[in-house]
Protein backbone atom coordinates (compact mmCIF):
# COMPACT_ATOMS: atom_id res chain seq x y z
CA UNK A 1 0.00 0.00 0.00
CA UNK A 2 1.31 3.79 -0.98
CA UNK A 3 3.12 4.98 2.60
CA UNK A 4 2.10 8.53 4.35
CA UNK A 5 4.51 10.13 2.42
CA UNK A 6 3.52 8.98 -0.84
CA UNK A 7 -0.12 9.83 0.05
CA UNK A 8 1.08 13.20 0.98
CA UNK A 9 3.15 13.72 -2.13
CA UNK A 10 0.14 12.31 -4.46
CA UNK A 11 -2.18 15.03 -2.98
CA UNK A 12 0.36 17.97 -3.71
CA UNK A 13 0.86 16.79 -7.13
CA UNK A 14 -2.96 16.00 -7.91
CA UNK A 15 -4.12 19.29 -6.03
CA UNK A 16 -3.72 21.25 -9.04
CA UNK A 17 -6.27 19.85 -11.34
CA UNK A 18 -8.95 19.65 -8.40
CA UNK A 19 -8.94 23.94 -7.58
CA UNK A 20 -11.06 24.95 -10.51
CA UNK A 21 -13.27 21.98 -11.77
CA UNK A 22 -14.74 22.87 -14.66
CA UNK A 23 -14.58 26.54 -14.20
CA UNK A 24 -12.54 28.24 -17.09
CA UNK A 25 -9.53 29.37 -15.06
CA UNK A 26 -5.63 28.77 -14.99
CA UNK A 27 -3.97 26.71 -12.15
CA UNK A 28 -0.45 27.60 -11.50
CA UNK A 29 1.49 25.53 -8.32
CA UNK A 30 3.35 27.30 -6.10
CA UNK A 31 5.97 25.02 -4.82
CA UNK A 32 3.82 22.22 -4.73
CA UNK A 33 2.00 22.56 -1.53
CA UNK A 34 -0.33 25.07 -2.71
CA UNK A 35 -1.94 26.76 -5.74
CA UNK A 36 -3.30 30.04 -6.84
CA UNK A 37 -6.07 30.36 -9.63
CA UNK A 38 -6.04 33.20 -11.87
CA UNK A 39 -8.71 33.98 -14.11
CA UNK A 40 -8.31 33.28 -17.90
CA UNK A 41 -7.33 35.85 -20.23
CA UNK A 42 -9.84 34.44 -22.32
CA UNK A 43 -12.87 34.60 -20.37
CA UNK A 44 -16.04 35.79 -22.19
CA UNK A 45 -14.81 34.54 -25.47
CA UNK A 46 -17.34 31.23 -26.62
CA UNK A 47 -13.99 29.91 -27.98
CA UNK A 48 -11.76 30.45 -24.79
CA UNK A 49 -10.49 27.43 -22.62
CA UNK A 50 -13.16 25.22 -21.01
CA UNK A 51 -11.23 23.77 -18.52
CA UNK A 52 -8.94 23.93 -15.32
CA UNK A 53 -4.79 24.01 -16.25
CA UNK A 54 -2.88 21.88 -14.69
CA UNK A 55 0.57 22.63 -14.65
CA UNK A 56 3.31 19.34 -14.19
CA UNK A 57 5.66 19.16 -11.09
CA UNK A 58 9.06 18.28 -11.56
CA UNK A 59 10.24 15.31 -8.83
CA UNK A 60 11.88 15.84 -5.81
CA UNK A 61 15.09 14.91 -4.61
CA UNK A 62 14.34 12.42 -1.36
CA UNK A 63 11.13 11.35 -3.02
CA UNK A 64 10.40 7.33 -2.44
CA UNK A 65 9.69 5.02 -5.66
CA UNK A 66 5.44 5.47 -4.86
CA UNK A 67 6.65 9.16 -5.06
CA UNK A 68 7.95 9.15 -8.22
CA UNK A 69 5.12 6.72 -10.01
CA UNK A 70 2.96 9.06 -8.38
CA UNK A 71 4.38 12.42 -9.87
CA UNK A 72 4.95 10.29 -12.84
CA UNK A 73 1.61 9.57 -13.52
CA UNK A 74 0.56 12.99 -12.61
CA UNK A 75 2.93 14.88 -15.10
CA UNK A 76 1.61 12.56 -17.70
CA UNK A 77 -1.60 14.33 -17.24
CA UNK A 78 -0.55 17.59 -17.55
CA UNK A 79 -2.15 19.29 -20.74
CA UNK A 80 0.12 22.35 -20.00
CA UNK A 81 2.99 20.10 -20.45
CA UNK A 82 2.18 18.79 -24.62
CA UNK A 83 6.00 17.67 -24.94
CA UNK A 84 6.36 15.61 -21.69
CA UNK A 85 9.30 17.64 -20.51
CA UNK A 86 8.41 17.33 -16.82
CA UNK A 87 7.39 13.66 -17.32
CA UNK A 88 10.58 12.65 -18.27
CA UNK A 89 12.33 14.20 -15.53
CA UNK A 90 10.88 11.02 -13.77
CA UNK A 91 12.34 8.52 -16.28
CA UNK A 92 16.07 7.70 -16.44
CA UNK A 93 18.19 8.74 -18.99
CA UNK A 94 18.05 5.85 -21.70
CA UNK A 95 14.53 5.18 -20.50
CA UNK A 96 13.86 9.18 -21.40
CA UNK A 97 15.06 8.49 -24.77
CA UNK A 98 12.91 5.74 -25.56
CA UNK A 99 9.78 6.10 -23.85
CA UNK A 100 7.01 7.28 -26.41
CA UNK A 101 4.27 8.63 -25.08
CA UNK A 102 2.04 8.97 -28.04
CA UNK A 103 1.36 5.68 -28.79
CA UNK A 104 -2.17 5.71 -27.00
CA UNK A 105 -4.12 5.84 -23.97
CA UNK A 106 -5.03 3.04 -20.95
CA UNK A 107 -7.71 4.59 -18.74
CA UNK A 108 -7.97 2.59 -15.44
CA UNK A 109 -10.58 3.74 -12.46
CA UNK A 110 -8.61 4.62 -10.00
CA UNK A 111 -6.36 1.98 -8.68
CA UNK A 112 -4.09 1.71 -5.69
CA UNK A 113 -0.52 0.21 -5.34
CA UNK A 114 0.73 -3.27 -4.36
CA UNK A 115 2.87 -4.03 -1.18
CA UNK A 116 5.74 -4.55 -1.60
CA UNK A 117 9.05 -5.92 0.51
CA UNK A 118 10.33 -2.35 2.27
CA UNK A 119 13.86 -1.44 0.41
CA UNK A 120 16.91 -2.40 2.36
CA UNK A 121 19.82 -0.19 2.58
CA UNK A 122 21.80 -0.12 -0.47
CA UNK A 123 19.17 -1.10 -3.15
CA UNK A 124 19.78 -0.06 -6.15
CA UNK A 125 16.14 -0.86 -8.22
CA UNK A 126 12.72 -1.66 -7.15
CA UNK A 127 9.37 -2.48 -8.50
CA UNK A 128 6.11 -0.54 -7.64
CA UNK A 129 2.68 -1.91 -9.61
CA UNK A 130 -0.11 -0.32 -9.76
CA UNK A 131 -3.65 -1.72 -9.36
CA UNK A 132 -7.00 -0.72 -10.77
CA UNK A 133 -9.37 -1.58 -13.25
CA UNK A 134 -8.79 -0.92 -17.11
CA UNK A 135 -12.20 0.76 -18.44
CA UNK A 136 -10.87 2.29 -22.14
CA UNK A 137 -8.42 2.87 -24.67
CA UNK A 138 -8.06 6.28 -26.82
CA UNK A 139 -5.80 5.36 -30.10
CA UNK A 140 -3.47 7.69 -31.41
CA UNK A 141 -5.67 8.88 -33.78
CA UNK A 142 -8.02 9.56 -30.88
CA UNK A 143 -11.18 6.62 -31.12
CA UNK A 144 -12.46 5.97 -27.55
CA UNK A 145 -13.08 2.52 -26.81
CA UNK A 146 -14.12 1.21 -23.90
CA UNK A 147 -12.20 -1.89 -22.73
CA UNK A 148 -12.68 -3.82 -19.14
CA UNK A 149 -10.53 -5.92 -16.94
CA UNK A 150 -7.84 -5.65 -14.44
CA UNK A 151 -4.87 -3.59 -14.74
CA UNK A 152 -2.08 -4.34 -13.06
CA UNK A 153 0.81 -2.12 -14.13
CA UNK A 154 4.49 -2.35 -13.02
CA UNK A 155 6.86 0.20 -13.11
CA UNK A 156 10.97 -0.44 -12.71
CA UNK A 157 13.22 1.69 -10.85
CA UNK A 158 16.74 2.58 -10.68
CA UNK A 159 18.63 4.60 -8.09
CA UNK A 160 20.70 6.86 -10.11
CA UNK A 161 24.15 8.20 -8.82
CA UNK A 162 22.96 11.20 -6.99
CA UNK A 163 20.88 8.29 -4.97
CA UNK A 164 17.38 9.60 -6.48
CA UNK A 165 15.01 7.09 -7.52
CA UNK A 166 14.29 7.14 -11.58
CA UNK A 167 11.65 5.01 -13.71
CA UNK A 168 13.76 2.55 -16.08
CA UNK A 169 11.06 0.99 -17.46
CA UNK A 170 7.73 1.55 -18.10
CA UNK A 171 4.96 0.82 -20.61
CA UNK A 172 5.08 3.41 -23.57
CA UNK A 173 1.78 5.78 -23.71
CA UNK A 174 -0.28 7.01 -21.27
CA UNK A 175 -1.42 6.06 -18.14
CA UNK A 176 -4.65 8.05 -16.94
CA UNK A 177 -7.02 7.60 -15.10
CA UNK A 178 -10.81 8.35 -15.84
CA UNK A 179 -10.62 11.84 -14.03
CA UNK A 180 -7.11 12.83 -15.51
CA UNK A 181 -8.93 12.20 -19.11
CA UNK A 182 -12.10 14.05 -17.67
CA UNK A 183 -9.81 16.91 -17.53
CA UNK A 184 -7.20 17.20 -20.33
CA UNK A 185 -8.94 15.29 -22.95
CA UNK A 186 -12.71 16.52 -24.27
CA UNK A 187 -14.98 14.27 -26.99
CA UNK A 188 -15.19 15.78 -29.96
CA UNK A 189 -18.07 14.64 -32.96
CA UNK A 190 -16.14 14.96 -36.48
CA UNK A 191 -17.86 15.42 -39.24
CA UNK A 192 -16.45 13.70 -42.65
CA UNK A 193 -18.64 13.18 -45.83
CA UNK A 194 -19.79 9.89 -47.60
CA UNK A 195 -18.09 8.36 -50.66
CA UNK A 196 -20.98 10.16 -52.93
CA UNK A 197 -20.06 13.45 -51.07
CA UNK A 198 -23.42 14.18 -50.21
CA UNK A 199 -23.89 13.07 -46.65
CA UNK A 200 -22.04 13.34 -42.96
CA UNK A 201 -20.89 10.14 -41.27
CA UNK A 202 -19.78 10.98 -37.40
CA UNK A 203 -16.28 10.26 -35.95
CA UNK A 204 -16.54 10.51 -32.25
CA UNK A 205 -12.93 11.22 -30.87
CA UNK A 206 -11.28 12.78 -27.93
CA UNK A 207 -8.81 15.61 -28.54
CA UNK A 208 -6.17 16.56 -25.67
CA UNK A 209 -6.15 20.22 -25.12
CA UNK A 210 -3.95 22.48 -26.00
CA UNK A 211 -3.64 25.42 -23.49
CA UNK A 212 -1.77 27.18 -26.42
CA UNK A 213 -4.60 27.21 -28.67
CA UNK A 214 -8.27 27.66 -27.92
CA UNK A 215 -10.74 24.06 -28.35
CA UNK A 216 -12.19 25.11 -31.50
CA UNK A 217 -8.86 26.14 -33.56
CA UNK A 218 -7.91 22.23 -31.74
CA UNK A 219 -10.83 20.72 -32.75
CA UNK A 220 -10.74 22.57 -36.78
CA UNK A 221 -7.07 20.78 -37.23
CA UNK A 222 -8.38 17.36 -35.87
CA UNK A 223 -10.72 17.94 -38.37
CA UNK A 224 -8.05 18.41 -41.21
CA UNK A 225 -5.73 15.72 -40.18
CA UNK A 226 -8.79 13.05 -41.74
CA UNK A 227 -10.86 10.09 -39.41
CA UNK A 228 -9.68 8.16 -37.36
CA UNK A 229 -8.87 4.03 -38.17
CA UNK A 230 -12.28 2.87 -37.44
CA UNK A 231 -13.34 5.12 -40.50
CA UNK A 232 -10.61 4.83 -42.80
CA UNK A 233 -11.64 4.31 -46.39
CA UNK A 234 -15.31 4.61 -45.79
CA UNK A 235 -15.15 8.85 -45.39
CA UNK A 236 -14.52 11.45 -47.26
CA UNK A 237 -13.10 15.56 -46.58
CA UNK A 238 -13.35 18.16 -48.48
CA UNK A 239 -10.15 20.42 -46.10
CA UNK A 240 -8.50 17.12 -46.86
CA UNK A 241 -6.00 19.89 -49.52
CA UNK A 242 -5.72 22.39 -46.89
CA UNK A 243 -4.04 24.04 -43.73
CA UNK A 244 -5.12 25.63 -40.62
CA UNK A 245 -4.34 29.19 -39.74
CA UNK A 246 -6.37 30.38 -36.94
CA UNK A 247 -9.92 30.50 -35.61
CA UNK A 248 -10.81 33.45 -34.11
CA UNK A 249 -14.57 35.06 -33.41
CA UNK A 250 -15.15 38.60 -35.56
CA UNK A 251 -18.39 39.97 -35.64
CA UNK A 252 -20.13 37.68 -33.48
CA UNK A 253 -19.05 34.60 -36.19
CA UNK A 254 -16.10 32.08 -35.86
CA UNK A 255 -13.83 32.70 -38.37
CA UNK A 256 -11.65 29.72 -39.66
CA UNK A 257 -8.76 30.65 -41.45
CA UNK A 258 -7.10 28.22 -43.95
CA UNK A 259 -4.03 28.47 -45.94
CA UNK A 260 -6.05 27.59 -49.69
CA UNK A 261 -9.57 27.68 -51.13
CA UNK A 262 -10.93 24.42 -51.70
CA UNK A 263 -12.37 23.01 -55.25
CA UNK A 264 -15.91 24.96 -56.14
CA UNK A 265 -17.62 21.69 -56.27
CA UNK A 266 -16.72 21.12 -52.35
CA UNK A 267 -17.51 24.70 -50.91
CA UNK A 268 -20.91 23.14 -49.75
CA UNK A 269 -19.78 20.10 -48.19
CA UNK A 270 -16.75 21.62 -46.35
CA UNK A 271 -19.12 24.40 -45.18
CA UNK A 272 -21.39 21.33 -43.93
CA UNK A 273 -18.58 19.39 -42.51
CA UNK A 274 -17.16 22.53 -40.20
CA UNK A 275 -20.96 23.50 -39.11
CA UNK A 276 -21.34 20.10 -37.84
CA UNK A 277 -18.40 19.74 -35.95
CA UNK A 278 -18.22 23.63 -34.50
CA UNK A 279 -21.74 24.07 -33.75
CA UNK A 280 -21.61 21.80 -30.52
CA UNK A 281 -18.76 23.72 -29.43
CA UNK A 282 -20.16 27.25 -29.90
CA UNK A 283 -23.56 25.83 -27.96
CA UNK A 284 -24.88 26.64 -31.30
CA UNK A 285 -25.56 30.74 -31.27
CA UNK A 286 -22.67 31.42 -33.65
CA UNK A 287 -22.66 31.68 -37.39
CA UNK A 288 -19.32 30.80 -39.19
CA UNK A 289 -16.98 32.84 -41.80
CA UNK A 290 -14.04 31.24 -44.01
CA UNK A 291 -10.96 32.96 -45.05
CA UNK A 292 -8.42 32.51 -47.03
CA UNK A 293 -4.62 33.95 -45.77
CA UNK A 294 -6.61 36.66 -43.25
CA UNK A 295 -8.77 37.18 -46.95
CA UNK A 296 -12.32 37.05 -47.35
CA UNK A 297 -12.72 34.09 -49.13
CA UNK A 298 -14.38 35.47 -52.29
CA UNK A 299 -12.64 38.24 -54.06
CA UNK A 300 -15.70 40.72 -52.67
CA UNK A 301 -17.58 38.94 -50.38
CA UNK A 302 -16.98 36.56 -47.65
CA UNK A 303 -17.94 33.18 -47.50
CA UNK A 304 -20.10 33.11 -44.59
CA UNK A 305 -21.94 29.27 -43.11
CA UNK A 306 -25.36 29.58 -40.72
CA UNK A 307 -25.16 27.46 -37.93
CA UNK A 308 -27.27 25.08 -39.08
CA UNK A 309 -25.90 24.41 -42.57
CA UNK A 310 -25.31 20.85 -41.94
CA UNK A 311 -29.13 19.91 -42.01
CA UNK A 312 -29.49 22.00 -45.20
CA UNK A 313 -26.67 20.12 -46.70
CA UNK A 314 -27.68 16.44 -45.18
CA UNK A 315 -31.62 16.51 -44.04
CA UNK A 316 -30.81 13.20 -42.28
CA UNK A 317 -28.71 14.94 -39.57
CA UNK A 318 -31.69 16.59 -37.90
CA UNK A 319 -34.68 15.37 -39.71
CA UNK A 320 -37.67 17.56 -39.93
CA UNK A 321 -40.07 15.09 -41.17
CA UNK A 322 -40.77 12.21 -39.10
CA UNK A 323 -42.98 9.35 -41.36
CA UNK A 324 -43.37 6.30 -39.33
CA UNK A 325 -44.92 3.08 -40.94
CA UNK A 326 -46.67 -0.30 -39.03
CA UNK A 327 -48.04 -3.56 -39.98
CA UNK A 328 -51.90 -4.43 -39.41
CA UNK A 329 -53.65 -7.29 -40.73
CA UNK A 330 -50.77 -8.01 -43.19
CA UNK A 331 -51.21 -4.26 -44.39
CA UNK A 332 -48.38 -1.46 -44.55
CA UNK A 333 -50.09 1.41 -42.84
CA UNK A 334 -48.95 5.13 -42.45
CA UNK A 335 -49.56 7.05 -39.43
CA UNK A 336 -50.94 10.62 -39.68
CA UNK A 337 -50.51 13.87 -37.38
CA UNK A 338 -53.59 12.76 -35.42
CA UNK A 339 -51.73 9.28 -35.04
CA UNK A 340 -54.34 7.68 -37.04
CA UNK A 341 -53.32 5.37 -39.68
CA UNK A 342 -54.55 4.45 -42.85
CA UNK A 343 -52.64 2.16 -45.52
CA UNK A 344 -49.94 2.75 -47.84
CA UNK A 345 -50.82 2.95 -51.51
CA UNK A 346 -50.03 0.67 -53.67
CA UNK A 347 -50.45 -3.72 -53.00
CA UNK A 348 -48.43 -3.20 -49.79
CA UNK A 349 -51.14 -1.31 -48.28
CA UNK A 350 -53.58 -4.56 -49.14
CA UNK A 351 -54.81 -7.03 -46.34
CA UNK A 352 -53.59 -10.07 -45.99
CA UNK A 353 -49.88 -10.20 -46.68
CA UNK A 354 -47.95 -12.88 -45.74
CA UNK A 355 -44.96 -10.39 -44.68
CA UNK A 356 -43.30 -9.32 -41.91
CA UNK A 357 -40.41 -7.11 -40.49
CA UNK A 358 -40.75 -4.49 -43.41
CA UNK A 359 -37.78 -1.78 -44.23
CA UNK A 360 -38.86 1.69 -45.94
CA UNK A 361 -36.37 3.68 -48.21
CA UNK A 362 -35.81 6.97 -48.48
CA UNK A 363 -36.93 9.26 -50.89
CA UNK A 364 -37.37 10.39 -54.07
CA UNK A 365 -39.05 6.47 -54.61
CA UNK A 366 -40.21 5.09 -51.38
CA UNK A 367 -40.35 1.41 -51.32
CA UNK A 368 -40.83 -1.49 -48.67
CA UNK A 369 -39.03 -4.50 -48.13
CA UNK A 370 -40.30 -6.98 -46.10
CA UNK A 371 -39.25 -10.47 -45.29
CA UNK A 372 -41.58 -13.54 -45.77
CA UNK A 373 -43.33 -15.53 -43.05
CA UNK A 374 -40.82 -18.52 -43.87
CA UNK A 375 -37.51 -16.74 -43.90
CA UNK A 376 -37.21 -17.55 -47.21
CA UNK A 377 -37.54 -14.86 -49.98
CA UNK A 378 -37.51 -10.77 -49.41
CA UNK A 379 -39.84 -8.78 -51.92
CA UNK A 380 -40.06 -5.33 -52.58
CA UNK A 381 -42.66 -3.04 -53.46
CA UNK A 382 -43.20 0.68 -54.68
CA UNK A 383 -45.18 3.13 -51.88
CA UNK A 384 -47.51 4.49 -55.01
CA UNK A 385 -50.83 3.41 -56.96
CA UNK A 386 -50.54 0.42 -58.81
CA UNK A 387 -47.00 -0.67 -56.67
CA UNK A 388 -46.70 -4.45 -56.81
CA UNK A 389 -44.79 -6.68 -54.67
CA UNK A 390 -41.22 -8.07 -56.39
CA UNK A 391 -39.36 -10.76 -55.27
CA UNK A 392 -35.57 -9.27 -54.57
CA UNK A 393 -34.02 -12.32 -52.74
CA UNK A 394 -34.25 -15.71 -51.80
CA UNK A 395 -32.39 -17.96 -49.95
CA UNK A 396 -32.16 -20.49 -47.21
CA UNK A 397 -32.64 -18.54 -43.90
CA UNK A 398 -33.05 -14.80 -44.47
CA UNK A 399 -32.68 -11.63 -41.48
CA UNK A 400 -34.75 -8.68 -41.98
CA UNK A 401 -33.15 -6.03 -44.81
CA UNK A 402 -32.23 -2.63 -44.53
CA UNK A 403 -32.14 -0.23 -46.65
CA UNK A 404 -29.15 2.75 -46.74
CA UNK A 405 -29.42 6.19 -47.98
CA UNK A 406 -28.34 5.26 -51.59
CA UNK A 407 -31.40 2.98 -52.40
CA UNK A 408 -29.33 -0.22 -52.24
CA UNK A 409 -30.99 -3.08 -50.37
CA UNK A 410 -28.89 -5.46 -47.44
CA UNK A 411 -29.87 -8.76 -46.90
CA UNK A 412 -28.28 -11.52 -45.41
CA UNK A 413 -28.63 -15.47 -46.05
CA UNK A 414 -27.76 -18.14 -43.68
CA UNK A 415 -27.41 -21.51 -44.92
CA UNK A 416 -26.54 -23.19 -41.94
CA UNK A 417 -26.09 -22.08 -38.12
CA UNK A 418 -22.25 -21.30 -38.78
CA UNK A 419 -22.48 -18.65 -42.40
CA UNK A 420 -23.78 -15.72 -43.54
CA UNK A 421 -24.05 -14.53 -47.07
CA UNK A 422 -24.30 -10.53 -47.09
CA UNK A 423 -25.50 -9.28 -50.69
CA UNK A 424 -26.26 -5.12 -51.37
CA UNK A 425 -29.17 -5.05 -54.31
CA UNK A 426 -28.21 -1.53 -55.92
CA UNK A 427 -30.69 0.26 -58.28
CA UNK A 428 -33.76 -1.81 -59.23
CA UNK A 429 -32.43 -5.07 -58.24
CA UNK A 430 -30.55 -5.20 -61.25
CA UNK A 431 -27.11 -5.56 -59.55
CA UNK A 432 -26.61 -7.61 -56.76
CA UNK A 433 -23.02 -7.61 -55.25
CA UNK A 434 -21.66 -10.05 -51.80
CA UNK A 435 -19.99 -8.41 -49.63
CA UNK A 436 -16.58 -9.31 -48.01
CA UNK A 437 -17.48 -9.43 -44.33
CA UNK A 438 -15.08 -11.68 -43.07
CA UNK A 439 -15.73 -11.43 -39.28
CA UNK A 440 -19.77 -12.39 -40.44
CA UNK A 441 -19.05 -15.29 -43.15
CA UNK A 442 -18.27 -17.60 -40.44
CA UNK A 443 -20.55 -16.46 -38.06
CA UNK A 444 -24.58 -16.66 -37.25
CA UNK A 445 -26.08 -12.75 -38.23
CA UNK A 446 -29.42 -12.56 -36.61
CA UNK A 447 -29.76 -8.86 -37.63
CA UNK A 448 -27.83 -5.98 -39.66
CA UNK A 449 -28.86 -2.65 -39.85
CA UNK A 450 -26.93 0.51 -41.89
CA UNK A 451 -27.03 3.76 -40.17
CA UNK A 452 -28.89 6.65 -42.01
CA UNK A 453 -25.42 7.89 -42.92
CA UNK A 454 -24.40 4.79 -45.18
CA UNK A 455 -21.32 4.18 -43.50
CA UNK A 456 -21.96 2.97 -40.12
CA UNK A 457 -23.29 -0.95 -39.86
CA UNK A 458 -24.80 -3.01 -36.56
CA UNK A 459 -24.92 -6.13 -36.37
CA UNK A 460 -26.16 -9.09 -34.27
CA UNK A 461 -24.46 -12.01 -33.95
CA UNK A 462 -25.07 -15.06 -32.33
CA UNK A 463 -22.00 -17.58 -31.13
CA UNK A 464 -21.83 -20.00 -28.27
CA UNK A 465 -21.66 -17.80 -25.79
CA UNK A 466 -24.68 -16.34 -26.49
CA UNK A 467 -25.37 -13.28 -28.79
CA UNK A 468 -23.38 -9.65 -29.01
CA UNK A 469 -23.88 -6.30 -31.19
CA UNK A 470 -21.09 -5.33 -32.93
CA UNK A 471 -20.74 -1.79 -34.87
CA UNK A 472 -18.35 -1.37 -37.81
CA UNK A 473 -18.05 0.34 -41.47
CA UNK A 474 -18.51 -0.25 -44.86
CA UNK A 475 -15.83 0.52 -47.25
CA UNK A 476 -16.40 0.26 -50.94
CA UNK A 477 -19.10 0.01 -53.42
CA UNK A 478 -20.58 -2.47 -55.68
CA UNK A 479 -18.29 -5.50 -55.94
CA UNK A 480 -15.57 -4.11 -53.58
CA UNK A 481 -17.52 -3.38 -50.92
CA UNK A 482 -16.89 -4.92 -47.48
CA UNK A 483 -17.76 -4.53 -44.11
CA UNK A 484 -14.54 -3.79 -41.49
CA UNK A 485 -13.52 -2.26 -38.10
CA UNK A 486 -15.97 -4.23 -36.08
CA UNK A 487 -15.92 -3.60 -32.48
CA UNK A 488 -18.53 -5.16 -29.37
CA UNK A 489 -21.19 -2.76 -27.73
CA UNK A 490 -23.12 -5.26 -26.40
CA UNK A 491 -21.21 -8.22 -25.74
CA UNK A 492 -23.21 -11.65 -24.62
CA UNK A 493 -23.24 -11.47 -20.89
CA UNK A 494 -25.42 -13.59 -19.17
CA UNK A 495 -26.08 -15.45 -22.60
CA UNK A 496 -28.32 -11.99 -23.27
CA UNK A 497 -30.66 -12.80 -26.16
CA UNK A 498 -31.01 -9.81 -28.94
CA UNK A 499 -34.00 -9.19 -30.07
CA UNK A 500 -33.97 -6.17 -32.61
CA UNK A 501 -31.91 -2.94 -32.82
CA UNK A 502 -32.52 0.07 -34.49
CA UNK A 503 -30.09 3.52 -35.21
CA UNK A 504 -31.19 6.11 -33.37
CA UNK A 505 -28.70 8.04 -35.53
CA UNK A 506 -25.17 7.92 -36.72
CA UNK A 507 -23.80 7.52 -33.57
CA UNK A 508 -26.05 5.98 -31.50
CA UNK A 509 -27.76 2.17 -31.53
CA UNK A 510 -30.14 0.75 -29.40
CA UNK A 511 -30.54 -3.23 -29.24
CA UNK A 512 -33.80 -4.71 -27.50
CA UNK A 513 -32.94 -7.95 -25.14
CA UNK A 514 -35.28 -10.79 -25.42
CA UNK A 515 -36.12 -9.83 -21.64
CA UNK A 516 -37.48 -6.39 -23.02
CA UNK A 517 -34.95 -4.35 -21.62
CA UNK A 518 -34.09 -1.60 -23.93
CA UNK A 519 -30.05 -0.98 -23.85
CA UNK A 520 -28.51 2.56 -25.80
CA UNK A 521 -24.82 1.59 -27.01
CA UNK A 522 -22.30 3.50 -28.95
CA UNK A 523 -18.35 2.77 -29.64
CA UNK A 524 -17.51 5.05 -26.91
CA UNK A 525 -19.30 4.27 -23.76
CA UNK A 526 -20.84 0.94 -22.15
CA UNK A 527 -24.18 -0.03 -22.95
CA UNK A 528 -26.47 1.83 -20.85
CA UNK A 529 -29.78 0.77 -19.55
CA UNK A 530 -33.15 2.64 -20.48
CA UNK A 531 -36.39 0.62 -19.78
CA UNK A 532 -37.25 -3.05 -18.41
CA UNK A 533 -40.62 -3.62 -17.85
CA UNK A 534 -41.17 -7.75 -18.03
CA UNK A 535 -44.81 -6.98 -18.13
CA UNK A 536 -44.74 -5.90 -21.93
CA UNK A 537 -44.00 -8.24 -24.44
CA UNK A 538 -41.40 -5.73 -27.04
CA UNK A 539 -41.02 -7.81 -30.14
CA UNK A 540 -39.00 -5.05 -32.68
CA UNK A 541 -37.98 -1.17 -32.09
CA UNK A 542 -37.19 1.64 -34.72
CA UNK A 543 -36.03 4.78 -33.98
CA UNK A 544 -35.41 7.99 -35.68
CA UNK A 545 -33.63 10.70 -33.94
CA UNK A 546 -35.35 11.29 -30.46
CA UNK A 547 -38.32 9.32 -31.35
CA UNK A 548 -38.25 5.27 -30.42
CA UNK A 549 -41.15 3.41 -31.02
CA UNK A 550 -41.80 -0.40 -30.41
CA UNK A 551 -44.33 -3.32 -31.59
CA UNK A 552 -45.71 -5.05 -28.80
CA UNK A 553 -48.26 -7.51 -27.80
CA UNK A 554 -49.75 -7.88 -23.97
CA UNK A 555 -50.89 -11.29 -22.50
CA UNK A 556 -53.88 -11.91 -24.32
CA UNK A 557 -52.40 -11.41 -27.27
CA UNK A 558 -53.45 -7.87 -28.49
CA UNK A 559 -50.77 -5.76 -30.20
CA UNK A 560 -50.24 -2.19 -30.47
CA UNK A 561 -47.26 -0.20 -31.33
CA UNK A 562 -45.33 1.82 -28.47
CA UNK A 563 -43.55 5.22 -28.30
CA UNK A 564 -41.07 6.30 -25.22
CA UNK A 565 -41.19 9.21 -23.29
CA UNK A 566 -37.87 8.64 -21.76
CA UNK A 567 -39.90 7.31 -18.78
CA UNK A 568 -41.83 4.65 -19.97
CA UNK A 569 -44.11 2.95 -22.81
CA UNK A 570 -47.18 4.37 -23.96
CA UNK A 571 -49.35 3.54 -27.20
CA UNK A 572 -49.38 5.18 -30.18
CA UNK A 573 -51.46 4.34 -32.58
CA UNK A 574 -55.37 5.49 -32.17
CA UNK A 575 -57.86 4.04 -34.53
CA UNK A 576 -60.59 6.14 -36.46
CA UNK A 577 -62.73 6.42 -32.90
CA UNK A 578 -59.62 8.26 -30.94
CA UNK A 579 -59.32 4.47 -29.12
CA UNK A 580 -55.66 3.07 -28.70
CA UNK A 581 -57.65 -0.22 -28.06
CA UNK A 582 -56.67 -3.03 -30.67
CA UNK A 583 -56.94 -6.98 -31.35
CA UNK A 584 -54.39 -9.52 -32.49
CA UNK A 585 -54.19 -7.86 -35.96
CA UNK A 586 -53.95 -4.44 -34.57
CA UNK A 587 -50.47 -2.56 -35.04
CA UNK A 588 -47.43 -4.73 -34.97
CA UNK A 589 -43.39 -3.48 -36.82
CA UNK A 590 -43.32 -0.02 -36.59
CA UNK A 591 -40.95 1.26 -39.17
CA UNK A 592 -38.49 4.61 -39.39
CA UNK A 593 -37.53 5.24 -42.94
CA UNK A 594 -34.12 3.78 -43.52
CA UNK A 595 -34.71 2.42 -39.73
Amino acid sequence: MPTERARKAGTAILAVTLVCGASACSVIPTGGKSVVAVDNERKGNPLGDPYARVIAMPPKAAWSPEEVVTGFRAAMASPDDPDFQIARQYLTGDFANNWNPHSGVTVYRQGDYEKFAPLREGDKHAQVTLKGTKTAIIDQDGRYRPSGGPLNQPFTLAKEAGGEWRISAAPDGLLLSEADVARGYLPVDLYFLDSHWKGLVVDQVRVPIDPAANFAKTTVERLLQGPSSSLKGSVRSALADTELIDVTTENNRVVVDLTRRVDPDLIDPMSAQLAATLTALTKGGWGFEVKVNGESYYADTPLQIDAQEQSNFDPWTTPDTVTSFYLADGALWLLDKENVGRPVPGRAGQKKNALTRPAISGQPVQQVAALAQDGRSVSVAPLAAGGEWRVWATGESLIQPSWDRYNTLWTVDRPNDHTSIVTRHDGDNKHRYRVSAPDLETAYVKSLKVARDGVHVAVVVKDGLGEQVHIGTVIGERENTRIANLQTVVDSEGKRTIKDIAWKDGKTLYALTGKSELLEASVTAEPKPLAFDSRIGIESITALDSILLAGAKDDQGNRQVLYWTSTKWEPLVKNETGSTDFTENGPSAPAFPLG
